[in-house]
């Protein structure tokens, strides 16, 4: 209930000022906590970005993310909405109404918060999440979250099934593929930015049987007017069913998409998280 009253009040103020706030906060952390800020220059300078001002840029972005959900989770979303700067949006909500279904994916990039919300305003959707451990975050982000037409799936058997009944529906449903599995999900390994990688096979799975469309999507933040960008894009991709080399590919469109806009991807995330032990039990099982 708590996490609901701030974000009620926080959404008081302007989106420009909780970004320069966010963006204080952020390059704070930054400097003071030496775990995050380790773990996002070792992640950063993997895929290429060594500059400190990259860097502080990057933690500086974080801090926004986290504040302008006053504003996505909150009474200010349908405002936003309106006035979302769109491309490839009309292919992408044309693709849904053809009833063949269509998967969409996007990595912690921007406002990937907003897409959910700003697809589900028109049809309906399905996004998969994977709950926090404190129960009054998860019910905070429900809340934020199941807006409009969307639906949460969780991140277990039950929620893939019922991504995979959706998507057979003509529906549309969408899922973060850099999210690392958990301990019973399904995964290989694969590279990142040409590091290996715990990688998520869910994605050419749902194409593979259910002969989708499959679109990847972005959200970025932008200055004013618009406050945010939204880019979708469908690819011609045919899972060959080899999960490693399927795996493989998604993560390459992901850095693709990445790179469009470098300093808003989470880079503090765990991204490379568990390789070690699968890679242990690859070599046992081989």
């Amino acid at each position: 209930m708590w996490v609901k009253s701030i974000l009620l009040f926080l959404s008081l103020f302007p989106l420009p000022f909780l970004r320069r706030v966010g963006g204080f906060f952020g390059r704070l952390a930054y400097r003071y906590d030496s775990r995050y800020r380790s773990r996002l220059q070792a992640n950063a300078n993997q895929a290429g970005y060594f500059e400190p001002q990259f860097m502080e840029e990057a933690a500086a972005q974080m801090g926004r993310g986290i504040l302008e959900l006053a504003h996505l989770w909150t009474w200010r979303i349908d405002k936003i909405l309106a006035n979302v700067k769109v491309s490839g949006g009309e292919a992408l909500l044309a693709a849904q109404q053809s009833g063949q279904g269509v998967l969409m994916i996007t990595p912690h990039l921007g406002a990937f918060e907003l897409l959910s919300l700003w697809f589900g305003r028109e049809a309906p959707f399905t996004a998969m999440y994977k709950p926090p451990k404190q129960s009054y975050l998860a019910n905070a982000m429900l809340q934020g979250r199941q807006k409009h037409h969307v639906k949460m799936a969780s991140a277990d058997l039950a929620g893939i099934r019922m991504m995979l009944r959706n998507l057979k529906k003509g529906e549309t449903v969408g899922l973060l593929p850099d999210q690392v599995p958990g301990s019973k999900g399904e995964a290989v390994v694969a590279d990142v930015f040409g590091a290996p990688a715990l990688t998520m096979v869910l994605p050419a799975k749902l194409l593979k049987q259910t002969s989708a469309r499959f679109f990847v999507t972005y959200a970025i933040r932008v200055n004013q007017p618009h406050m945010f960008e939204v880019v979708c894009a469908e690819v011609d991709f045919v899972p060959t069913g080899e999960l490693a080399a399927d795996a493989t590919h998604i993560n390459q469109l992901m850095e693709q998409l990445i790179r469009a806009a470098p300093t808003q991807y989470l880079w503090g995330y765990n991204r490379y998280k568990n390789v070690d032990n699968s890679l242990t039990q690859n070599e046992v099982n081989a």
